[in-house]
């Protein structure tokens, strides 16, 4: 025991002696950890309590939305198929409340045929009194939020409603609730409120239903286990899903209703999964990258260690020691390195990790229970902060640790920093000079040390190289992702528009429209679902069609190949690259000209693809003429919406901070869009919804907001690790230096001059990495942007390169060199002569 006494000595005088070393090591490592740990503690609280309590609401397999009403007979016929398990109506309208600041936001109102017995979709009551009774209002709780209108009321406040007919009505909100199942408000703008049938009865509203949902049958669901659902699982049941939704639309349609389209959920799933899955790839991308950068300064901080204590070894070896213990020794201190970190990593991963569950929930309105230690993840933590470092380290212990007493004794580098003069590279260098004549002795020492140690300068470059590539490349899709959502909001080049709850004639709605002397334009298009009839007689899922006049100025669409819909086209059809992506059968190299057979309004129809269009949304859609499609669905001359495009010279872009309008007197597009609104309904129109192409804008954004937040924070960390290494690099040449700096400094080098040397060696390496980066960044992000858009939105993206996100790397990296150099030059300068030509290494 006496005997290795010394060996551990040594080690903890190793991670003593040069503590900031040290420290930076540590957290290299601990940044990965915790961002694995933290990811990997979100996902296991979120899995643990979201599938469970999913199930227990009994989420319906789809459900049918409906133009015209059905009643209770229909839905008893629905329940009665055998290939359904469970149906259940409900009428859904939108009506837009009054905040307290006078706007009029959005509202979906849900009316339940029994609140004491909900059969699917359940809602849990949390405050106040349930179930609603007549003339009041429960809440669905993820409404009270800054930008829904709810944040200034509370239970027991009236707010005003407004009906499609125009007629306004004070409810009492008695209570809130929660349904897991509907899809977060923030992202869609719509708060969602509960009242009985007699309340509807109150807006005019019949005591019907608009919407059907379903589940498949009881005896092939129960065959299933719904919490450990497998990928196989999930697509025989989908499948099944949608096969019972298909046949529901018929039946449905037999008894004469009117069914816009039929959605099959994910089975098992929150319709947020695919979100959820995202963020937490993102997150956890962002873990293994940094950890993966901490892995080259291990090797350049071992490198350095061992290659400063080559004399030591040699002195060690030529007193008895073993190699097989000089390597346990520095094994030993690189474990040490974890355990540290692992330290760091496991208790601020649990707080980071119940932080990002709550923000999940918060996002996607789901509960999470109080956070417990996961000792699985505290394991995996443990393996990788144990592991990795040791792996990490082989290399150079091994290297160092066979060093001869012979080579060890003889060798002139320790200490010292390596060769420098004998290579094409340094010859290179050496040639600088005379290609820049103006270049001073200083930077020529600079130039010489950063060349000098080729073998740590590879390993800086690469760690530091790799995170300028990733930075650029992460702007580059975040650039992609901002010009993508631009593109789909430009299709449609309306102002306002206006949906009715039934068919109206077409003259009628852009007579009334064109009446308002805001309104330049106004147009109206046929909207609806369908499915595709494949060529084995099965058939897709919904299919949203939208049929515009011929040349009509309200869409510009992104074409991929082809053409748009333009005048003597009759059964042409532009479908989009959402729609090709549900059917494999069909690509952008081979759908053009191909004739594909619709289902819509229960009617089969022949259409030939003249081209493919980028989609608006995230759904499968198709665009087809106006008067085709409404010689299908029997509603020729008639529609339900009406877009308008507003002279906007005549309107004003602030909002008096006070409210009550503009601060120029001007009326803002929400004040002319609810003038409109209540010109319609006073024409006695039956007004469902009112949207600006604002509105339209901030949802999609808030859609895409969460990756492009998770992708610049993924940079900054994956910044701030290369950081870490540049300094690691600079500390260990400096320190390797100390007695040459001694000799400068003793024959009048001034501190400023060593500080400068040292900080251009650092800007010198920031460059290199940062052109080495730059180099490699336009392929590499190229490629990430197409695998973000296919993993996260299902989609490819336009791609953009961001050349701003290059400039501002260069400005990163080279602050970044600069904060990395100084810190070490400054504490080297500081240093007495007689300190540092005594100095050991």
């Amino acid at each position: 025991m006496r005997r290795s006494a010394p060996r551990w000595l040594k080690v903890i005088r190793d991670l003593t002696s040069n503590k900031s070393r040290t420290v930076l090591v540590v957290l290299s490592i601990a940044i990965g950890v915790m961002a694995v740990g933290a990811v990997l503690g979100a996902q296991a609280i979120v899995e643990q309590d979201l599938p469970r309590d999913f199930m227990a609401i009994d989420p319906a397999a789809g459900f049918a939305i409906t133009v015209t009403n059905f009643d209770d007979d229909v839905v008893d016929q629905i329940e009665a198929m055998e290939e359904v398990g469970t149906a259940e109506g409900r009428r859904i309208l939108v009506a837009p409340f009054q905040t307290q600041s006078g706007d009029w936001r959005n509202l979906q109102l849900s009316a339940l045929p029994d609140y004491e017995n909900i059969k699917l979709n359940k809602i849990v009551p949390e405050e106040g009194i349930y179930p609603p009774p007549a003339g009041t209002i429960l809440i669905e709780r993820s409404a009270f939020v800054d930008n829904l209108g709810f944040t200034d009321i509370e239970i027991g406040d009236y707010i005003r409603v407004k009906a499609p007919n125009g007629k306004e009505r004070d409810l009492q909100i008695v209570g809130t609730v929660h349904e897991l199942n509907q899809f977060p408000p923030q992202l869609i703008q719509t708060a969602y409120g509960y009242v009985s049938f007699e309340t509807m009865e109150m807006f005019n509203e019949p005591k019907e239903y608009n919407q059907m949902l379903f589940t498949i049958s009881d005896e092939l669901s129960s065959q299933y286990d719904w919490l450990n659902l497998s990928a196989d699982d999930r697509r025989v049941l989908s499948a099944e899903a949608s096969r019972v939704g298909k046949l529901i639309q018929d039946k449905m349609e037999a008894t004469g209703a009117s069914v816009i389209f039929v959605v099959s959920l994910p089975p098992g799933q929150m319709p947020t999964q695919t979100i959820l899955d995202g963020i937490s790839w993102l997150l956890l991308a962002m873990g293994l990258l940094s950890l993966g950068l901490s892995v080259f300064l291990i090797v350049n901080t071992l490198s350095a260690i061992l290659t400063q204590q080559v004399r030591q070894i040699g002195i060690m070896k030529s007193i008895g020691a073993q190699t097989s213990q000089l390597t346990v020794m520095y094994y030993f201190l690189v474990l040490i390195f974890g355990l540290l970190a692992l330290a760091i990593s496991v208790p601020s991963s649990a707080l980071l990790s119940g932080w990002l569950a709550r923000l999940f929930a918060s996002i996607l309105n789901f509960n999470v229970r109080e956070f417990a230690f996961n000792w699985n993840i505290i394991f995996i933590q443990a393996g990788i902060a144990l592991i990795v470092p040791v792996l990490a380290a082989t290399y150079p212990i091994i290297r160092g640790t066979r060093t001869t007493v012979r080579e060890a004794i003889s060798d002139h580098t320790s200490g010292g920093g390596g060769q420098f003069g004998t290579s094409y590279v340094d010859l290179f260098v050496v040639g600088l000079k005379t290609l820049i004549p103006m270049m001073k002795r200083p930077a020529q020492i600079s130039l010489r040390n950063t060349f000098r140690r080729k073998g740590r300068l590879i390993l800086t470059l690469t760690s530091l190289s790799l995170a300028s590539l990733i930075f650029m490349s992460i702007l580059s899709i975040q650039s992609s992702i901002q010009t993508t959502l631009d593109e789909s909001l430009g299709i449609f080049q309306f102002d306002i528009q206006i949906r009715t709850s039934r068919e109206y004639r077409i003259d009628r709605l852009v007579r009334q429209a064109e009446n308002n002397p805001y309104v330049t334009v106004a147009e109206s298009w046929g909207f609806g679902g369908g499915r595709r009839v494949r060529p084995d007689d099965t058939e897709s899922d919904n299919i949203i069609f939208y049929a515009p006049p011929i040349n009509a100025v309200m869409v510009d669409p992104v074409l991929i190949s082809g053409r748009f819909l333009q005048e003597g086209d009759t059964n042409a059809v532009v479908v989009t690259n959402d729609l090709l992506r549900a059917e494999e059968d069909l690509t952008e190299e081979n759908v053009l000209g191909q004739r594909l057979t619709f289902n819509i309004a229960g009617k089969e129809s022949e259409w030939v693809v003249v081209g493919v269009a980028r989609g608006a949304v995230p759904a499968a859609t198709a665009w087809v003429p106006q008067d085709t499609y409404e010689r299908i669905t029997n509603t020729v001359g008639q529609s339900q919406a009406i877009f308008m495009k507003i002279d906007r010279s005549l309107l004003t872009e602030a909002a008096s901070p006070f409210g009550g309008g503009s601060v120029d007197g001007k009326p803002t597009i929400d004040e002319v869009a609810s003038q409109i609104e209540t010109e319609f309904r006073d024409a006695g129109f039956r007004v469902e919804e009112t949207q600006t192409i604002e509105l339209a804008n901030s949802i999609l954004t808030l859609l895409f907001l969460i990756p492009i937040l998770l992708l610049l924070a993924m940079a900054v960390v994956l910044g701030f690790v290369g950081g870490l290494g540049l300094m690691g690099t600079m500390s260990i040449n400096v320190i390797e230096r100390l007695r040459e700096i001694g000799v400068m400094r003793a024959i009048g080098a001034s501190d400023r001059s060593v500080l400068g040397i040292v900080m251009l060696e650092g800007l010198i390496i920031g460059f290199l990495s940062w052109m080495i980066g730059g180099l490699f960044s336009f392929p590499f992000s190229y490629w990430l942007t197409q695998l973000v858009g296919e993993f996260i939105f299902a989609s490819s993206l336009s791609y953009i390169f961001s050349w701003s996100g290059v400039a501002l790397w260069l400005f990163i990296v080279l602050f970044l060199a600069m904060l990395a150099s100084f810190i070490p030059a400054r504490n080297a300068s500081k240093v007495t002569v007689r300190e540092v030509l005594s100095y050991e290494g």
